[in-house]
Formats: C-alpha cells, sequence, structure tokens
C-alpha cells in the first residue's frame, strides 16, 4: 500500500512540473525581444586548404545548444579464446627469374637452289641516352631458276649502321644504309637465233643503293622536326642518281587549334650513260619546293586538318607551268559510345619519279628509261574506322585518284641493231611510260594485335582504272591485290610467321620483232598475265634464351609466278638455320 502511494505521488508532481515548464515557455515566447542572429557561410574548398590543419569550426547561433560533456571509462571483462591456428608456415612468393637480354645474334642458313642465309646483327647501348646498332646480310643464291636461258643466279647484300640520341628535350636517329642487287636480265621471249649472241652477252644486273638519312626532333620548341635524306643510286651501265629530301615541321599551339608551318624541299637528278631509244647520253634534273600550311584540331571527338600545300617545282620538265596549289584536309569523328569513326581525306601532290624507285618496284627496268614526275591533283578516301573487339581493328574506304601522269610498265622491243650486245636490248628488259589515269575502287583493312605479341594484318584493294583515250590499255597494274602477313605464338617456345600475296590479272604489251625495225615506231602485241600468289612462311623454335631454330620455306604453293612477263621466280624452296644470340662487350 505504501509503494503505491508512493507512485502516485511521483506522478502527481511529474504532470505539475511539466505544466509549469509549459507555462513558463510561453510567457519567454510572447516576450522574445530583439534578438541577434549570426550566418556562417557554406565552406568551400579549394587546392590551397589541402596542407591545412583541420578544426572543428564554432558556430555561433542562438537557436543552438551547447554541447554536453559525456564521460566514460573503458573497463576490460576476460574472455577465453577458443582461436587455434593452423599449423603450417606462410607460403614464399618466388619471383620470376628475368628473360636474359642479349645485344648480339647471329644466323645461318642453307636451303634449296644452294642458297646461303647469313646475319649478324649488335644493338649497342653507350649510355642511358645513345644506342648503336648494325646489320649484316649475306642472301646469294647459287642455283639457276629453273628453264632460264641465260644465267638467273641472284644475290642480296646489306650493311645497316644507325645511332639514336634521346633525352626528354630532343631526339635523334641517323642511319646509314648500304643495299646491293644482283640480278641479271634473264627473261627472254624465246631462245637467241644468232649462236654469236650467246657467246658475248653478259646479262648481269648490279643495282646498289646507299643512303644515308638523319632526323631530328625537339619536344619543347616550336620547330618539331627536321628529317634529311639522301640516296645514291648507280648500276652496272654506268647509270648514276643522286636524290636529296629535306622535310621540317614547325607547330605552335593555339589554345586547342594547331597551327602547322612545313617548308620541304626536293631534289633528282639522273644520268644514263644512254637512252633506250636514242642511245645517246640522257641527263635528267627537277627539283620541288614545297610548303604545306594547316591548321588542326586533334583532341576531341571532331578531329580536322585544314590546310594547302603549295609547290613550286624547276627543272627540265617545268619551263613553262611551275606552280602548283594542292588541297590538304582531314576530317574525323570519334562518338563517346560505339566504335564507328568515320573520316574523310582530301588531299594532292607533286610526287618524284626516278629509277631507284622505279627498280624498287620492277628491278628489270631498263637503264635510260624515260623519268617524268606524276601530278596528282586530287586524292580522295572516304570511309569509317572501326575497334570492334580489344586488339581488333578494322578500316575501309572508297577511294578516288587522278594522276596526269600515272607511271606505267610495258616490255621493251628487241633490237636487232645491237652490236654491243647490250644485254637489256633483247625484248627482256622493261621500260616506263606515263598516261593520265583515273582510279576509283575500295580499300580494305583487318589488323589484330594478340596480348602474347602477336598480330596480324589483312589488306584488300580493288581499283577500276579509266583513260581519256579510248581502247587505252593499262598494263601491269592489278585490279585486285591482296595481302596477309601475321605472327602467332603457339606455344611458349614455338611461333610462326606467314606473308601471302595475291595479284589479280594483268595486261602486258611488247613491240612485235622484225629485221630493220625502228624500235620506237614497231607496233604493240598484248598478252595477259594470269593472277598468282605467293606464300612465304616460317617456323621459330626456342631452345632456350640463347638458342634458335628456323625453318623457313618461299613460294610454298610452288606457282611459277610470272610478277613480270617472262621472269620466272624460283619454285618451292626450303631453308633451315640456327640462331644464337650472344653479348658482345666493348
Amino acid at each position: 500500500m505504501n509503494k503505491l502511494k508512493s507512485l502516485c505521488f511521483v506522478f502527481v508532481c511529474g504532470l505539475l512540473t511539466v505544466g509549469y515548464a509549459q507555462e513558463k515557455e510561453e510567457a519567454e515566447e510572447k516576450d522574445l525581444g530583439t534578438q541577434e542572429v549570426t550566418v556562417i557561410k557554406s565552406y568551400s574548398p579549394s587546392l590551397s586548404d589541402v596542407f591545412k590543419i583541420k578544426e572543428s569550426p564554432q558556430i555561433s547561433d542562438s537557436l543552438t545548444g551547447s554541447k554536453k560533456a559525456v564521460d566514460y571509462s573503458i573497463f576490460s571483462v576476460p574472455v577465453i579464446s577458443t582461436f587455434v591456428p593452423s599449423k603450417g608456415s606462410a607460403r614464399k612468393l618466388q619471383p620470376k627469374a628475368p628473360k636474359l637480354q642479349y645485344n648480339s645474334r647471329a644466323f645461318l642458313g642453307f636451303g634449296g637452289y644452294n642458297r646461303l642465309l647469313a646475319e649478324y646483327g649488335t644493338y649497342w647501348e653507350i649510355d642511358r641516352r645513345q644506342q648503336v646498332s648494325w646489320l649484316l646480310q649475306l642472301n646469294p643464291t647459287f642455283k639457276d631458276v629453273p628453264g632460264s636461258l641465260l644465267d638467273s643466279r641472284q644475290a642480296h647484300y646489306l650493311l645497316d649502321v644507325s645511332h639514336r640520341y634521346a633525352t626528354n628535350k630532343r631526339n635523334s636517329f641517323s642511319q646509314i644504309n648500304f643495299r646491293q642487287h644482283q640480278q641479271s636480265f634473264y627473261g627472254l621471249r624465246s631462245p637467241f637465233s644468232d649462236p654469236v649472241i650467246d657467246q658475248n652477252i653478259a646479262p648481269e644486273q648490279q643495282l646498289n643503293y646507299l643512303s644515308v638519312n638523319t632526323q631530328w626532333q625537339w619536344y619543347d620548341l616550336v620547330i618539331k622536326e627536321v628529317q634529311l635524306k639522301t640516296y645514291f643510286t648507280s648500276d652496272s651501265f654506268s647509270t648514276s642518281e643522286l636524290e636529296v629530301q629535306l622535310n621540317s615541321k614547325f607547330q605552335l599551339d593555339v589554345g586547342a587549334i594547331t597551327l602547322g608551318f612545313n617548308p620541304e624541299f626536293n631534289y633528282l637528278s639522273t644520268s644514263f650513260d644512254q637512252a633506250f631509244y636514242t642511245q645517246q647520253p640522257y641527263d635528267y634534273s627537277a627539283g620541288l619546293g614545297k610548303l604545306r600550311l594547316f591548321a588542326s584540331k586533334t583532341r576531341g571527338k571532331f578531329k580536322f586538318k585544314f590546310g594547302a600545300l603549295g609547290v613550286y617545282a624547276f627543272g627540265d620538265e617545268f619551263e613553262e607551268n611551275n606552280l602548283f596549289v594542292y588541297p590538304d584536309v582531314n576530317l574525323s569523328y570519334q562518338p563517346n559510345k560505339g566504335n564507328f569513326a568515320p573520316f574523310l581525306r582530301v588531299r594532292g601532290q607533286l610526287r618524284q619519279n626516278g629509277f631507284r624507285k622505279f627498280t624498287h618496284l620492277n628491278p628489270y627496268t631498263a637503264p635510260g628509261t624515260a623519268l617524268q614526275t606524276s601530278d596528282l591533283p586530287l586524292e580522295i578516301r572516304l570511309g569509317t574506322r572501326s575497334k570492334f573487339a580489344a586488339g581488333w581493328e578494322f578500316t575501309w574506304n572508297a577511294v578516288y585518284e587522278s594522276n596526269r601522269q600515272t607511271p606505267l610498265y610495258r616490255s621493251v622491243g628487241f633490237d636487232t641493231q645491237n652490236q654491243d650486245f647490250i644485254p637489256y636490248r633483247y625484248g627482256n628488259a622493261f621500260e616506263v611510260f606515263y598516261n593520265e589515269l583515273t582510279s576509283l575502287g575500295v580499300e580494305a583493312k583487318l589488323s589484330a594485335a594478340f596480348k602474347n605479341g602477336g598480330q596480324l594484318s589483312l589488306s584488300a584493294t580493288y581499283l577500276d582504272f579509266e583513260a581519256p583515250e579510248d581502247n587505252f590499255l593499262v598494263t601491269n597494274l592489278p585490279q585486285l591485290t591482296l595481302d596477309f602477313s601475321g605472327t602467332i605464338k603457339l606455344t611458349p617456345k614455338i611461333y610462326t610467321q606467314w606473308n601471302v600475296v595475291h595479284r589479280g590479272d594483268r595486261t602486258n604489251t611488247y613491240r612485235d620483232v622484225f629485221l630493220g625495225q625502228d624500235l620506237n615506231n614497231a607496233p604493240f602485241l598484248e598478252e595477259q598475265l594470269a593472277a598468282y600468289t605467293q606464300l612465304d612462311a616460317k617456323i621459330i623454335y626456342q631452345l632456350n634464351d640463347r638458342w634458335e631454330f628456323e625453318i623457313s620455306g618461299t613460294n610454298l604453293l610452288d606457282e611459277p609466278l610470272y610478277q613480270w612477263a617472262n621472269y620466272q621466280v624460283y619454285g618451292q624452296t626450303l631453308l633451315m638455320g640456327v640462331r644464337y644470340n650472344f653479348d658482345l662487350n666493348f
């Protein structure tokens, strides 16, 4: 009973206390009076506040009550642990042994048709900024091509020395390259009817290519690059050719726009012992002074380059018109989502043609052939680029090219008045002639790069050619070309490489043969050259870090491969060799 009375008394006292508090608060609200309110602006952080000592802001607000201090103490409670550690020891990480690197390598191989392949190369780091490398290659074949009527043995020799210097401000690369290609004009249309020619003809041709190049790049200057290239070409028939190319790049960034100023200078001087038709000494020289101006933007979704190329030409063939202007426009769009990136390229150029370039494409070009500069007023490529998987890229585009002087090959005539037994005047060489030509077609390329270092590339081109003259024959230019190459690592120690080249049907023309003919006026006859496919491949087995074994094959499909009329090539050829990696100390 006493407990019940006590509880009632506490409850009544509580009600009286609450009622008194409400009355007091209402009385205070009725007479608030004038009060001051301080508003503090929200804190805006900046980079300068990163290293400041953080502190709690002091808020002065009459509506906010003061914080009450909380006193607490920590006391321990004994707990019985039931954790039992697992028996054993922690696993130790074993670092993977780094792969040994060697600065030199040597290769020696032997193959069919008595072929020898020997290589030696060294990459030497002088210090962390400079590197020097050199490569020596010997690749002779001591046996004739089956079915050839003349000596058809071939040999290739290469010597290359280069130097690189790199810092965080500039980079330079210099190179001296010498290459020699030994061959012969063995592509006869029929055997000689006169045994005297067989006894006196020496069909060997030796092409020598010497180049000295240097390239300098700067990262923080207005001038970005200067490049000097010089080429000297000679052969067994007293031909000499000098090429000089000097290019430079100036760039200035103005906001997101890059302004470019690229002056260039090209000079070509060729001397033949005799022209093919006049049999008189033939000299040719021409020079091009170029200036390329453009404004470009390479960041963002939409990238562009608007510019123009001006060319001042001088030399033997530019007596009347020597000033040319061409467009130089690149447009592309890359959306944030999706892999469909369209692009447009419009440009023109004045391209020099020399004996060196012609023999790179066709080594059986006759010395003394005519030289002219190609005028391409308009080249258009419109297409798209897309990446549909990691490392995979596909590009295709439509092509339009207009060339007022397109170089074309055709067989030379049989000179019955050749009393000096000059070996390339028996219908077994090619001359170059020029004609206006328009090309319209499609180009496509698929490329891929794999994580293990493998890669592949497949490109295809189909072009349709048109000329102003009716019934004009486009000689030795296939409409369809395919190129497929790649490297695949089959196992950690075995990888393979291949290269497939396909060229479609072509038409070749040659002059008819009759006694007492004028070579320059002899009529032309036509012949069709069938399409061909050449497959070259190799398999490399890495025994260890030092030794590698290689098996390579050329023309594995064993086709006759008449890339050029009457010039049959070697059949299926296998070569086996070994490569040794080593360190060369200096």
